[in-house]
């Protein structure tokens, strides 16, 4: 065997340490030792070998001036005629491929322009479809949609069937029925299936959640794509984007339970779990996905949100900063940056976090959520109500974004009751969504209107049982002086969540009103009698003027 057969063993061998070492040897002996002669074709072969062993060890920035080395003697091998081509018996590596393994180092090395500068220089009818493919996604980020356009659809014209491809038009405005046009010619015959997918990713794309879900789940019920990861992934997603959250922590436990290695949405999982403060299984999740690999953001996520729900604040920035730098676009690390710099109450600077999530990823109502908590914990309650009416307009006229928006109302004293036409819309439109029940029963606390919360609580009490509900029917019938209720009903908040301090603290005060033959000590009817005249002031204010014009109907 000749030197450069020993090279290429090593490089066919994947032996890539002793590739590298052996490769830059033969290099230098072809330069220094006439004995040792490499020909021109055997020589560009080498340095192209030499240039894989480094990428595969992660040497990018050296890798990728070895292959701009190859690349040179590529030019002088395509200018020189070589006579006796078979008797080199040498298969080289094509230009455009290592045009693309520079274009691999440059984005591992997160030199994103440059690597799409790399591959616009391969002519249209070189590019194949990877080269497409990846040219699709760096035109993305740089606001080039129509190039983009076109790339994915030069993938599909060769792969009918890239579903990454077919994702992207359709997140680009194309819509279904031209994706399916672009793709059917060439799909198998038996591929029904193909044409409902295409209807639900387009659906999706456009941010109709309701059908999307509908069409998603038609195929999940169909034998033949039952306990489909990638399906159950959209479907997932749907409903989260939907607000639909126990629904989509089901889906996302069913697909882990049928992947363990499936990474794809896990940080949403994650933001559920933690929410939930489900912190045992967050911890776990974690565990597992660092154990898959280190090199996505998806683990760091859920680890920053495991820190998070643990009260280990600074930790969390430090994970969520780690998942951004693997990830520059990925929207959840933004959010979890965000989140835990305001509960470090660092709101100017995690006021941009929140900012660049709603640039990103306009269709996410937690970075609307996120940017007006910013707002109001700077009591620019002006700009909150603004934010949250781009959510109505953006999102649609929703429970979630009309409860967003009284929200806001409702922690502005001179425009609270402002705030009840629009819960009591979204209480209309999704009598489950319990958010909208707890600021609408806080209001009537603050007017006094406790039988009137009373009602909305019992009714709510009967589909849900959860501890603030609870809660809040207790501290009404304090009010209303049924003591013993309030005890039973404090009793149960206390066994849904046993380390409420809240809960406990007011069981006791009633115990000991009950002992004392006292009425409620809780009882704020004076002062808000003190405080009548000051808010009537506030009566056709400047403020709430100007406030009125931001209402949606």
């Amino acid at each position: 065997m000749t030197l450069f057969e020993h090279v290429k063993q090593l490089h066919d061998c994947e032996l890539y340490n002793d590739l590298k070492h052996l490769a830059s040897i033969a290099l230098t002996l072809s330069d220094n030792n006439s004995e040792v002669e490499l020909n021109l074709p055997q020589k560009y072969q080498c340095i192209v070998y030499h240039g894989n062993a480094l990428y595969h060890l992660q040497e990018y920035h050296k890798a990728e001036e070895v292959y701009k080395k190859a690349l040179h003697l590529r030019k002088a091998l395509n200018k020189e005629k070589v006579k006796d081509k078979p008797s080199l018996n040498t298969e080289l590596t094509d230009e455009v491929e290592v045009k693309y393994k520079i274009y691999e180092c440059l984005m591992a090395t997160k030199q994103c322009r440059e690597a799409m500068v790399m591959l616009q220089g391969i002519s249209s009818k070189q590019r194949t479809p990877k080269i497409n493919l990846a040219l699709a996604k760096l035109y993305i980020r740089v606001g080039m949609d129509r190039s983009a356009i076109t790339s994915y659809k030069e993938v599909l014209r060769e792969c009918p069937l890239a579903l990454e491809a077919m994702t992207g038009l359709m997140s680009l405005g194309v819509k279904g029925p031209d994706v399916a046009a672009l793709v059917m010619n060439g799909a198998p015959n038996t591929s029904d299936w193909l044409s409902l997918w295409i209807k639900g990713q387009a659906q999706l794309s456009q941010r109709d959640y309701g059908s999307a879900i509908v069409t998603l789940s038609s195929m999940d019920n169909q034998s033949y794509l039952k306990d489909n990861t990638q399906l159950l992934n959209s479907l997932a997603e749907a409903k989260f984007c939907d607000g639909q959250y126990n629904q989509a922590m089901s889906l996302f436990q069913r697909i882990h339970a049928l992947d363990p290695m499936h990474m794809a949405n896990m940080d949403l999982y994650s933001y559920l779990l933690a929410k939930d403060r489900k912190v045992k299984e967050l911890l776990k999740l974690s565990q597992q996905l660092l154990k898959i690999t280190e090199q996505a953001a998806e683990p760091w996520i859920s680890l920053g949100y495991y820190c998070l729900a643990t009260r280990k604040v600074s930790k969390t920035i430090y994970f969520a900063q780690k998942a951004n730098t693997l990830d520059p676009y990925n929207i959840e690390a933004f959010l979890l940056k965000g989140t835990a710099l305001l509960e470090l109450k660092k709101v100017d600077d995690a006021t941009p976090h929140m900012k660049e999530a709603l640039r990103l990823a306009p269709h996410r109502y937690e970075a609307y959520t996120g940017l007006i908590q910013c707002y109001m914990a700077l009591y620019r309650h002006r700009e909150a109500l603004t934010w949250a009416g781009k959510a109505i307009k953006t999102l649609g006229t929703t429970a979630r974004t009309l409860t967003l928006y009284a929200s806001v109302l409702a922690k502005t004293p001179t425009v609270t009751a402002k705030a009840k036409p629009y819960l009591e819309k979204a209480m209309k439109l999704d009598p489950s969504f319990l958010e909208a029940v707890y600021i609408m029963v806080e209001i009537l606390g603050q007017e006094q209107q406790y039988d009137r919360g009373i009602e909305i609580l019992r009714k709510q009490l009967e589909t849900h049982s959860t501890c603030r509900l609870h809660q809040m029917l207790a501290e009404f019938l304090t009010q209303t002086h049924e003591h013993q209720e309030a005890l039973d009903q404090f009793s149960i908040a206390l066994s849904l969540d046993p380390s409420n301090v809240r809960v406990r603290e007011g069981m006791e005060r009633v115990e000991k009103q009950n002992d004392m033959g006292l009425e409620s000590a809780y009882d704020v009817g004076v002062e808000d009698m003190e405080n009548s005249d000051e808010e009537e002031e506030f009566e056709g204010s400047d403020v709430e003027s100007a406030w009125s014009d931001t209402e949606f109907s």
